[in-house]
């Protein structure tokens, strides 16, 4: 609930001590999803590499235990990890991954926020059009689940690939749409990102 909220830094030290306890109980479900939000708060305070390190070795403990609805789940933050140290090509494989895990799971969500991933690791390498295919795809699927939040992520990722892409028009359509649907959220993580959309509108 900390990092939910934007606090990472508790976030961070709640799991540290969720992590030993379920060490001590060996319990493996557990530790995974604690690394997984380490691994986020960790990225979120600036530190990729700890991040990175922690999202492997959830995705190792999914991988040993051959469950695949936690490899589905974790290879996201793994992606991310490898996205903020600058290895788009093996986070662009590991939201590939994650999508294919997660149809055959059925987890239509999750599913969409591997597109978005992928959008992300694509649009690092400048391969702006297929980009803009992932975003969208994404985009489309939160707005049939009714998730604002992700459909608002999704539609920013559009709005800049588009940007990117030379089509400013499209972008501003896109961008102003998540302006939007991000108005309501109170919580910093919304904050930031509502703010960031605004002056991107400015400058497209």
């Amino acid at each position: 609930m900390a990092y939910e909220l934007g606090a990472a830094e508790r976030a961070r030290d709640l799991a540290q001590s969720a992590l030993e306890m379920f060490r001590a109980l060996d319990n493996k479900g557990g530790q995974g999803n604690v690394l997984r939000l380490l691994s986020a708060a960790r990225l979120e305070q600036g530190e990729p590499q700890e991040a990175l390190g922690y999202a492997r070795q959830a995705v190792d403990i999914a991988v040993n235990h051959r469950n695949t609805m936690w490899e589905g789940y974790w290879l996201l933050t793994l992606g991310r990890a490898q996205q903020a140290t600058g290895h788009a090509e093996d986070a662009l494989a590991s939201y590939q991954r994650a999508a294919v895990l997660q149809r055959r799971l059925g987890d239509r969500s999750r599913e969409a926020r591997a597109w978005q991933g992928a959008g992300e690791a694509y649009q690092q390498l400048e391969r702006f059009d297929e980009a803009a295919d992932f975003h969208r795809g994404a985009a489309a699927t939160h707005r049939d689940l009714d998730d604002d939040w992700q459909l608002a992520l999704a539609l920013d990722g559009l709005a800049g690939a588009l940007d990117a892409a030379g089509r400013a028009n499209e972008a501003r359509t896109h961008w102003s749409e998540a302006l939007t649907l991000t108005a309501d959220y109170e919580d910093p993580r919304a904050a930031d990102l509502h703010t960031r959309i605004s002056r991107a509108l400015e400058q497209a």
